[in-house]
């Protein structure tokens, strides 16, 4: 009884972290979990599971799916690691009790870290249009410190049974030092996000014919990576991110030189191409996103070398920047200008194509072509809104 009181209790302080697709929900009652089928059986810990997860579910009014999704993906998870523990551990002696125990609880919260995230990933991918196998690298990631904690979390509440049901009831409270300081850095991050996208906006908003321009070229680089499956997440993360506000160096560009409708001096084009390295200033300042300076400062470099602001050529210039630069380049095309009107959407991708090799990575160009749907037997697709994960 004690158990599950915890369990309920720590899962009312889950952890929502912002991710490019939408917020994903930790559980950090998910620590308790299999030291639920460890210590009281694998049928009463999942029963455990199951009932802490639906309380909560009804006490947050979460959606029904969402709900549904989670009491499966930790109901399962529970049950493959409570079972293969039972299966290598002496039960007569606690997790920690001796070294063979210790080891089958660690075999143990590892299979139920895989399950939890593999189960997530399998329901959730689909929902939200994202490869399954890049959701279970983030998901994966994010839980890695689970299949270590598991088996001391097991073990501690095992001896605290041994001594009275309030013992158990005092875990709660080292969970809760380590969540809200978690979530106080969840929070000081999602601030500086929505204050940099913020400034960002900002300046589009100056010119109306860039209105929301950012946030297209990161709705065409997410499908471009999205075609480039040999990417790591954590890169991905950071290419979108860089996308979201690769403009805001734009901040100190003046209005008369912003708005002008005919061609621009060689003084007011220097003035403009100060943008990418002024943007890679403003948010190196920043721990969160200092991993994207690189890549806004040269996402106007050119494959052949003839770009700016430092003239890399080829490999020199970084992944995000050769992505960035296809998708900004064809939401400004397909964009109204004060000198000219927009072009269409296949008029666009043959510029594109034309520029591969000598503008453009031939290798992003390809993913580009694919994700619009004009490679030789591509769907035609179109950046598609994203939904909050579970």
């Amino acid at each position: 009884m004690a158990l599950f009181v915890v369990i309920t209790v720590i899962e009312r302080l889950d952890v929502s972290i912002p991710i490019s697709t939408g917020t994903l929900r930790v559980s950090v009652g998910a620590s308790l979990a299999l030291a639920a089928a460890m210590h009281m059986g694998v049928g009463i810990g999942c029963l455990i599971v199951l009932t802490g997860h639906l309380i909560d579910s009804i006490l947050a009014r979460r959606d029904p799916l969402k709900s549904l999704t989670n009491i499966a993906t930790f109901v399962s998870a529970t049950a493959v690691g409570g079972t293969v523990y039972w299966g290598l551990a002496d039960t007569a002696i606690s997790p920690v009790g001796s070294l063979s125990n210790l080891a089958g609880a660690l075999v143990a919260s590892f299979a139920f870290v895989i399950v939890s995230t593999s189960s997530m990933a399998l329901i959730v991918a689909p929902i939200i249009g994202m490869p399954m196998q890049t959701l279970w690298q983030s998901t994966i990631r994010l839980s890695a410190v689970e299949a270590v904690t598991l088996p001391a979390v097991g073990g501690l509440v095992a001896l605290a049974a041994q001594e009275s049901a309030a013992a158990v009831l005092l875990l709660a409270f080292p969970l809760l030092g380590p969540q809200v300081a978690y979530r106080t850095l969840v929070r000081a991050q999602r601030s500086v996000r929505d204050t940099l996208e913020s400034l960002a906006d900002a300046v589009e908003q100056r010119d109306p014919y860039t209105s929301n321009h950012s946030i297209r070229v990161t709705n065409t680089v997410r499908l471009i990576l999205q075609e480039m499956t040999n990417i790591p997440y954590e890169l991905t993360e950071t290419i979108l991110a860089a996308a979201r506000v690769h403009d805001i160096g734009k901040v100190g560009t003046r209005d008369v030189t912003l708005y002008k409708p005919g061609p621009l001096t060689t003084e007011e084009r220097r003035e403009m191409q100060r943008h990418a390295e002024v943007g890679s200033v403003i948010v190196a300042r920043t721990d969160e996103y200092r991993l994207t300076a690189a890549i806004i400062r040269h996402h106007h470099e050119h494959w052949s070398g003839g770009g700016y602001p430092d003239r890399l050529a080829g490999h020199e210039i970084p992944l995000g920047s050769r992505v960035i630069a296809v998708a900004d380049t064809f939401d400004a095309m397909t964009s109204d200008r004060p000198y000219r009107t927009a072009l269409s959407r296949a008029i666009a991708i043959e510029e594109i194509q034309r520029g591969s090799g000598t503008q453009f990575d031939p290798t992003v160009v390809n993913a580009f072509l694919r994700a619009m749907g004009a490679a030789p037997g591509s769907p035609a697709t179109a950046p598609q809104p994203q939904k909050a994960l579970a």
